[in-house]
């Protein structure tokens, strides 16, 4: 799978997020404005959601709604953490 600079920042800001110490699944809206912190153009909500669903297609996130809010959140399955660990040092 060819991974796109999206789809690398959403894995760097939830290994950096792990690497803190959070262990619970990050909600989409947060990792988008993370990720739109630490860019220079801003990511557009349909494209970032996209990669999202891509990367959960390949089992690097595992992806978590929330039934009562309908919260989507997202959180490193172990692939996704080791290709983060890949990523992070290229």
């Amino acid at each position: 799978m060819r991974i796109s600079s999206v789809q690398k920042d959403i894995l760097f800001v939830l290994y950096q997020l792990e690497l803190r110490g959070v262990v619970k699944p990050i909600a989409a809206t947060d990792i988008l404005m993370m990720v739109n912190q630490s860019r220079n153009t801003e990511v557009f909500g349909t494209n970032f959601r996209v990669s999202c669903h891509k990367l959960n297609e390949h089992g690097l996130v595992h992806m978590h709604r929330n039934l009562k809010s309908l919260t989507l959140s997202f959180r490193l399955t172990d692939a996704g953490r080791e290709k983060a660990s890949k990523l992070k040092m290229s």
